[in-house]
């Protein structure tokens, strides 16, 4: 054992699980506020989450100029001048071989798909104008494609589905793999990477499309893979103790140590590539690894932090519930 790992345990981590939950209960706080600030501004909570085109419906559409300010304020300015005119929430370059463009999305101003489309092809027009370009000549020099309010909420319905029957697989495996008591904590540690990975998203003001989703079921997988390897180290120090004289707090701890040097380094060798990916990808990308990086922080502190403590102290918890209705009952005797 280090003198890290030897200060780590004398730290007894574990005895201070309540002020391990205030961190992720700050970052609630505040990205409840976020999200109230911006839903009461605008009128809908789509904003205050800031969900994409993925998930509420709009248009995306990509226009084959250079990507520069003086190009995107045209087609700002294009958009902006339509009677309904949608507000521009994402703007990227993009490369097609050798060419460049610049992609747009924007959330559908009109309900009606019929009126929608009508509106898209003025606003296609107007650009092509504006650029002095002949529609007819170069029919791809603007291209759009319109996603529907329907088959975002079809896609909202499947992304809950599928991150809930993955919690639900988890919690069996690890109840049949240790105790029900390990697989409820192992839950409620990938619920608080999931929930910590939305209010980042929220505060940062990073689009939530079907890239978050991606991102949160990457981070799932990553999460349970530390968190299981705390439980097996759990299981082996619980093994050294009587059964009826364990120290939870001590078999905690001794878990989070052991595991400590695996953890740090596993994390940052992957906090490296994403971090790099992040800094040098295109804009696209970073809806993808921001998410990721998050989550991996969040992910490295709930294995340490919240896992195994909180494990602990349920069980501590049920001990004393059990003394308290013994001495209960031997009192009425």
């Amino acid at each position: 054992m280090n003198k890290l790992q030897q200060k780590l345990l004398d730290f007894k981590l574990s005895e201070k699980v309540a002020i391990w939950w205030i961190v992720p209960a700050i970052v609630l706080v505040v990205a409840i506020i976020v999200f109230a600030s911006l839903s009461a501004k605008t009128g809908s909570t789509a904003t205050g989450f800031g969900l994409g085109i993925d998930f509420t419906g709009g248009t995306e559409m990509t226009v084959m100029v250079e990507f520069n300010g003086d190009n995107q304020k045209i087609i700002q300015n294009v958009v902006a001048d339509r009677d309904n005119a949608p507000t521009i929430d994402y703007v990227q370059g993009v490369e097609s071989g050798s060419a460049t463009g610049i992609r747009i999305q924007y959330k559908n101003s009109i309900s009606d798909a019929t009126e929608m489309k009508a509106l898209n092809d003025a606003i296609k027009a107007d650009i092509y104008e504006a650029f002095n370009i002949d529609e007819t000549s170069d029919t791809h020099f603007v291209t759009y494609s319109n996603r529907s309010s329907t088959a975002s909420a079809d896609l909202i319905k499947k992304a809950v589905i599928s991150v809930v029957v993955a919690l639900v697989l988890i919690l069996i495996y690890i109840v049949i793999r240790f105790e029900w008591l390990s697989g409820v904590s192992a839950v409620i540690a990938l619920l608080h990477d999931v929930l910590m990975m939305v209010c980042f998203t929220v505060i940062c003001r990073i689009p939530i499309n079907s890239s978050f989703i991606a991102a949160i079921i990457t981070i799932v997988a990553y999460s349970i893979n530390n968190t299981i390897v705390v439980f097996d180290r759990v299981r082996e120090r619980r093994k050294t103790y009587d059964k009826r004289s364990v120290n939870f707090i001590e078999v905690s701890n001794d878990a989070v140590v052991m595991t400590f040097n695996r953890t740090m380094f596993t994390t940052m060798t992957t906090l490296i590539m994403v971090v790099m990916l992040t800094a040098l990808g295109v804009a696209s990308m970073r809806h993808f690894t921001l998410p990721i990086l998050f989550g991996l922080l969040c992910g490295t502190y709930s294995s340490m932090f919240l896992a195994a403590p909180t494990w602990a102290a349920m069980n501590n918890g049920i001990l004393k519930y059990r003394a308290k209705k013994l001495a209960q009952y031997k009192a009425q005797k």
